[in-house]
C-alpha cells in the first residue's frame, strides 16, 4: 500500500515537472509569441543582422524598415491595390534604426484598411527598437586638443577633448536663431547622454548670442551680440536681425551662451561650425547621439497604420509628424530628446497612447483635428501619457500639449515640470478629464498651467475632474508680479466648462479674463492665493476685441453663426453682438469648496452679480476636505524626484472619475536627475545666486514640496462625473445634469470676501521647486552675461544682470531615454502615465495562464498514470 502511493505520487509530480518545464519553453520564447499568426502577412526586421536582399522572415529578416515598407506596396500592388484579410504586421527587432538624411516616410499609399490595418511593432521580448535621427559617438573617438589657438582659449591642462564630426560624416550644424513668441525656430545640431551634458566660451565673442526675457516674463528669445564693451561691461546686439522680443529693458534677465572658453564642467561641449570639431569637457564615459536628421517619421495621408512599443529621438526638429492622418495610432512609445518637439498629428480618429514624451527643446505633443465652421468632430485621443521636462530651448509658448479643432479628447495624461503652459490651445467641444498638471508656470508670470484665450467662438470644452497641483512662479522674476493660473481663460475666452477639478498650492485657481459664459461648478481649492477670478477688460482697457467689426465679429462672420449648425449648436451666439456684448456675462460659481485660500473671489460679488450678470452661490470653505492621502499617493514615491510631501498631496474625493496618481510618482524620474540631452555651454552670471546659477541643481530641490496639513485633503462634495451636454458632436457623452450646481441658495448669492478664509500657510502656498533642476541641465555654452543693450542705445550698467537664469543655461534635458532606451521606473508603477508595453504584458499574463493550465493538466495525467500503474501492479 506505501509502495502504491509512492508510486502516485511520483508520477503526478514528475508529469507536473515535466508539463511546466514544457510549458515555459513553448509559451515564453519570443519566436512564438510573434508569427502574427491573425494578420496576413507578417515581416522581419533586424537592424543589425537582417539584409534588404533577405525574404524578411524571422530567419531571414530585412535590414531597414524602407524595405518593409517597400515590400508591403509590392503586396498590396500584386493583390489589385488590396491588402490581405487580417492585414501586414511588421516586427522590429530591438536594434538602433538611424534616419539620418531623410525621415522613414509613408504616404497614402502606405495605408491600410479597417479590415487589414498595417501595424509596425517593437518585437516582444526585444528592447524597444530605436528609431533615432542621429549618429553615435563613442568614448574612443575623443582625442585630446592640439590646436594652439583653442588652447590658448581654454587653457593648457585642461580637461577638454574634441572629436572631429566631419570624419564621421556630419557636415552641417544648423544655427542659433533667435525665436519669436510660439515660435521655437530650433534647427541646430546637439549632442545627447544619458547623463546629462552642458557647454561653453569667451574671449573669441562672434559666436555669442543672449537669452533673456526681454521686456515681459512670459516671452523670450535670442539675440546676437555684435560686440562686447569691456569697459562697461556690456554687450551691444544688433535690433535688426535678431532684435530683443518686444523690446529690451534694463532690468531683464538672461544669460549668454555659445562660449568655448566657458567649458569648464563635466560634460559641457562647444561646437566649432567653422571647423566641425565638437569640443567636450572631461571625456565622457557614455556613447552620446549627435542630431543629424530634421525628424524620424514622416507621415502625411496615412490611414490605418500604428506604431507599438517603439523609442524615436535624437532629431533636430520634431521627431514625428503626420498631417491628414486617418485611425493612425502610436501606442506604447518613448519620443524625447529632440531639438524641436515629440509627435504632431492631425486628422480623424487618431489614438495616441501610453506615451512617454520628454526632454525636447520646445513643446511636446500637438493634436489637431476636426473641421470647425461644420463643426465635425475630430475623433482624436490622447491618453494615459506622461509629458515632462521639455522647453530646453524655448522657455515659452511652446507648450507639454497643444490643441486645436473640434471634437477630441484628452484623458488621463501626466503633465509636469515644464516653465510655461502645460496645456495651450483652442477649440471646440474638447474634454479634458482625469489628467494631472503640476509644477507648471514656475519661470514665468501672466500665465496658465491650462491656457486659452481670444475667442467667442472656442466654445463647448470640458475641463473636468483634473488635478492642478503647484501652478506658482518659483524663479525670481522681474518685469511683473509672479500671477500665474491654474486654468487661464485670457483674453475674453468664453463658453468653457470648469467642472470637478481640484487645485492644490496655486496662484489661482480659475482665472476668467473678462470672458462670458464660462462654468465653473464643484472644483475644490486648497492653498491658492485666489480660487476664482473674473474682470471686465472688454469695459475697460480690451474693448477693441468686443466692439463691432473687432476681432470677435470677424471670429463670428467667420463660421456663419447665425446659420446651422452653429445657430442650432450654439444658440447663445445668435443674438452675442447685442447682448452685452463687452460684459463679463452669464458666468456660473458655484457648488465649489475651498480651504485655506486667502480669497475665493477678488472682485466685488455684488458688481458681477447686478451689473455682469453673474451666479455666484453655494460656494463653501469647508477645510474638512483635508483627509489623509488616498488616491494621489503611491508606492513609486521614491522613483519621483519630489518629496513625500508633495507626493501625498490633497486628492479630492469629488469625482468618482478622478485620476487616482500621484503627481510626482507619476511621473518617471525628473530630468535633473536622470535626463542628459546635452546644451552648448553654460557659465553663470557673475551677480546671479549660486542657487540659481547651477545647471545641476540636485533634483530635490526641482520638486516642490507642500506643507503636509495642505497636502492630503479630501473630498466627497460631488461623486458625479461631469461630462459635456453642450455638443452631440462632443466625443464623449454627457449628461448636463451632472453639472455639479446647487440650487439650494440660489435666491441670494453670496459675496465671498477675502476676509471669509485664512491665508494659505507660507511653506504649502510656495513651492521650493528650484526651476533649474526641474528643467535639467546644460544649454548652448551659457554664461550669464553683467548686461546688455542695444546698438541704437547706450550700453546698460552690470545692474541689469542680477536676474541672469540658469535653468535656461540647465536647459537640456534629455530623458533617461534619450539614448537609447525608455524608463521603466514610473511606468508600471501608475497606471494613467506608464509607458508599459502592452503587448509584452498580456503575452506575460497569458503565458502564465497557460502555465497554471499546464500543471492542472498534468496533475490530472499524472493522477490517470497513477490507476493505470496501480493496476498493473496489482496485476502482478
Amino acid at each position: 500500500m506505501v509502495m502504491e502511493i509512492f508510486l502516485r505520487l511520483a508520477v503526478v509530480f514528475f508529469a507536473a515537472f515535466c508539463s511546466a518545464a514544457g510549458s515555459k519553453h513553448v509559451y515564453h520564447t519570443p519566436e512564438r509569441r510573434s508569427t502574427g499568426a491573425s494578420f496576413g502577412a507578417t515581416y522581419f526586421v533586424d537592424g543589425q543582422y537582417g539584409n534588404d536582399s533577405n525574404a524578411g522572415t524571422l530567419q531571414a529578416p530585412f535590414l531597414t524598415l524602407t524595405k518593409a515598407r517597400d515590400t508591403i506596396r509590392s503586396l498590396k500592388s500584386s493583390l489589385g491595390g488590396s491588402l490581405p484579410a487580417g492585414g501586414v504586421l511588421v516586427q522590429v527587432r530591438g536594434r538602433d534604426y538611424p534616419f539620418l538624411s531623410a525621415p522613414f516616410t509613408l504616404t497614402q499609399q502606405d495605408s491600410g484598411t479597417a479590415q487589414s490595418p498595417i501595424v509596425y511593432q517593437s518585437y516582444p521580448g526585444d528592447a524597444p527598437a530605436h528609431l533615432l535621427a542621429g549618429a553615435y559617438v563613442t568614448p574612443n573617438m575623443y582625442t585630446p586638443v592640439t590646436d594652439q589657438s583653442v588652447l590658448n582659449l581654454i587653457g593648457n591642462g585642461t580637461s577638454v577633448v574634441q572629436v572631429n564630426l566631419k570624419q564621421l560624416g556630419i557636415l552641417t550644424y544648423g544655427d542659433l536663431a533667435t525665436g519669436s513668441l510660439g515660435n521655437c525656430n530650433n534647427n541646430k545640431l546637439e549632442l545627447f547622454y544619458p547623463n546629462r551634458v552642458e557647454i561653453s566660451q569667451w574671449k573669441n565673442t562672434s559666436t555669442l548670442w543672449l537669452h533673456g526675457f526681454w521686456s515681459y516674463d512670459w516671452a523670450d528669445n535670442y539675440v546676437k551680440v555684435v560686440s562686447v564693451n569691456t569697459t562697461l561691461s556690456a554687450f551691444v546686439i544688433n535690433n535688426v536681425t535678431t532684435p530683443p522680443l518686444y523690446g529690451f529693458l534694463s532690468s531683464a534677465r538672461y544669460y549668454a551662451l555659445n562660449i568655448l572658453e566657458e567649458l569648464d564642467a563635466v560634460n559641457e561641449y562647444y561646437v566649432d561650425r567653422g571647423s566641425g570639431i565638437l569640443y567636450i569637457y572631461s571625456p565622457p564615459q557614455d556613447k552620446g547621439c549627435v542630431s543629424v536628421g530634421s525628424s524620424v517619421i514622416s507621415m502625411t495621408g496615412v490611414s490605418y497604420v500604428s506604431f507599438v512599443g517603439f523609442t524615436m529621438d535624437c532629431s533636430r526638429g520634431t521627431a514625428v509628424s503626420a498631417s491628414s492622418a486617418v485611425n493612425v495610432t502610436f501606442s506604447n512609445c518613448t519620443i524625447g530628446s529632440n531639438g524641436g518637439s515629440s509627435l504632431s498629428i492631425s486628422g480623424y480618429n487618431n489614438t495616441l497612447e501610453r506615451l512617454e514624451v520628454s526632454g525636447n527643446g520646445c513643446g511636446g505633443i500637438s493634436v489637431s483635428g476636426g473641421n470647425q465652421l461644420s463643426l465635425t468632430p475630430g475623433f482624436n485621443t490622447l491618453k494615459d501619457s506622461s509629458i515632462h521636462d521639455w522647453s530646453r530651448w524655448k522657455r515659452t509658448y511652446q507648450p507639454g500639449l497643444s490643441w486645436s479643432g473640434v471634437g477630441n479628447s484628452f484623458i488621463n495624461n501626466t503633465i509636469y515640470n515644464g516653465p510655461h503652459s502645460g496645456i495651450l490651445g483652442k477649440g471646440n467641444d474638447c474634454i479634458f478629464s482625469g489628467n494631472v498638471l503640476r509644477d507648471l508656470c514656475y519661470e514665468v508670470t501672466d500665465s496658465g498651467a491650462f491656457y486659452s484665450g481670444r475667442s467667442w467662438i472656442s466654445g463647448g470644452n470640458i475641463v473636468a475632474n483634473n488635478v492642478f497641483m503647484n501652478i506658482i512662479t518659483t524663479e525670481k522674476v522681474y518685469l511683473g508680479s509672479p500671477s500665474v493660473q491654474a486654468i487661464y481663460l485670457d483674453d475674453q475666452m468664453s463658453g468653457f466648462e470648469v467642472i470637478n477639478n481640484t487645485f492644490i498650492n496655486c496662484y489661482a485657481g480659475t482665472f476668467i479674463g473678462g470672458g462670458r459664459s464660462n462654468v465653473v461648478t464643484g472644483n475644490v481649492y486648497v492653498n491658492c492665493t485666489t480660487a476664482v477670478h473674473i474682470d471686465n477688460r472688454g469695459l475697460t482697457w480690451q474693448p477693441t476685441y468686443c466692439s463691432t467689426g473687432g476681432m470677435f465679429s470677424q471670429q463670428l462672420q467667420s463660421v456663419n453663426y447665425t446659420q446651422p449648425p452653429w445657430s442650432l449648436h450654439y444658440p447663445q451666439l445668435v443674438n452675442i453682438t447685442t447682448d452685452h456684448p463687452c460684459v463679463p456675462c452669464y458666468n456660473l460659481i458655484s457648488g465649489n469648496i475651498y480651504c485655506r485660500v486667502k480669497q475665493f473671489i477678488d472682485f466685488n460679488s455684488t458688481i458681477a452679480t447686478v451689473q455682469w450678470l453673474a451666479n455666484i452661490f453655494n460656494n463653501t470653505q469647508d477645510c474638512s476636505v483635508l483627509n489623509p492621502p488616498t488616491s494621489l499617493t503611491t508606492a513609486s514615491s521614491a522613483s519621483s524626484p519630489t518629496t513625500a510631501s508633495s507626493t501625498s498631496s490633497p486628492t479630492i474625493a469629488s469625482s468618482a472619475s478622478s485620476p487616482t496618481t500621484a503627481s510626482s510618482a507619476s511621473s518617471p524620474t525628473t530630468a535633473s536627475s536622470a535626463s542628459g540631452s546635452t546644451t552648448e555651454s553654460s557659465a553663470s552670471s557673475p551677480t546671479t545666486s549660486s542657487s540659481a546659477s547651477s545647471p545641476t541643481t540636485a533634483s530635490s530641490a526641482s520638486s516642490p514640496t507642500t506643507s503636509s496639513s495642505a497636502s492630503s485633503p479630501t473630498t466627497s462634495s460631488s461623486a458625479s462625473s461631469p461630462t459635456t451636454a453642450s455638443s452631440a458632436s462632443s466625443p464623449t457623452t454627457a449628461s448636463s445634469a451632472s453639472s455639479p450646481t446647487t440650487a439650494s441658495s440660489a435666491s441670494s448669492p453670496t459675496t465671498e470676501s477675502s476676509a471669509s478664509s485664512p491665508t494659505t500657510e507660507s511653506s504649502a502656498s510656495s513651492p521650493t521647486t528650484a526651476s533649474s533642476a526641474s528643467s535639467p541641465t546644460t544649454t548652448e555654452s551659457s554664461a550669464s552675461s553683467p548686461t546688455t543693450s542695444s546698438s541704437a542705445s547706450s550700453p546698460t550698467t552690470a545692474s541689469s544682470a542680477s536676474s541672469s537664469t540658469t535653468e535656461n543655461s540647465a536647459s537640456s534635458p534629455t530623458t533617461e531615454n534619450s539614448a537609447s532606451s525608455s524608463t521603466s521606473e514610473s511606468s508600471t508603477s501608475n497606471p494613467l502615465t506608464g509607458a508599459y508595453n502592452p503587448t509584452t504584458v498580456s503575452s506575460n499574463l497569458s503565458s502564465g495562464t497557460r502555465e497554471e493550465c499546464a500543471w492542472l493538466v498534468s496533475v490530472v495525467m499524472g493522477v490517470c498514470l497513477s490507476f493505470i500503474m496501480t493496476a498493473v501492479f496489482n496485476g502482478l
